[in-house]
């Protein structure tokens, strides 16, 4: 069985501060990879099937660096290094839309 994992980046970012708030150090630095395929690993029906993790798609929209500058260099070291790691075989943004 082939498994493909698609992780809401907004969502992530922002229960994860719910649940160990800003200061709280290494919870944003999660390996997203690494997460899957221990949640995949803990399904034991799963694993007698021959789960394989196929996929990890990090779905994001990019803060708006003129409003947050910190926030944006913040979002883009952990977007590279997500990449760089191979955390993530897959980056799909989404941009906002102006309203007419």
């Amino acid at each position: 069985m082939k498994i493909g994992v698609y992780i809401d980046g907004f969502n992530l970012y922002y229960g994860g501060r719910a649940l160990f708030g800003r200061s709280a150090p290494g919870w944003r630095w999660l390996d997203l990879r690494r997460l899957s395929q221990r949640l995949i690993d803990r399904r034991v029906d799963w694993s007698n099937q021959g789960a394989v993790l196929e996929r990890v798609v990090y779905c994001t929209a990019f803060i708006d660096g003129n409003h947050n500058r910190e926030a944006r260099l913040d979002q883009d070291t952990y977007v590279r290094a997500l990449l760089k790691h191979q955390a993530i075989d897959h980056l799909e943004l989404s941009f906002p839309t102006t309203a007419t």
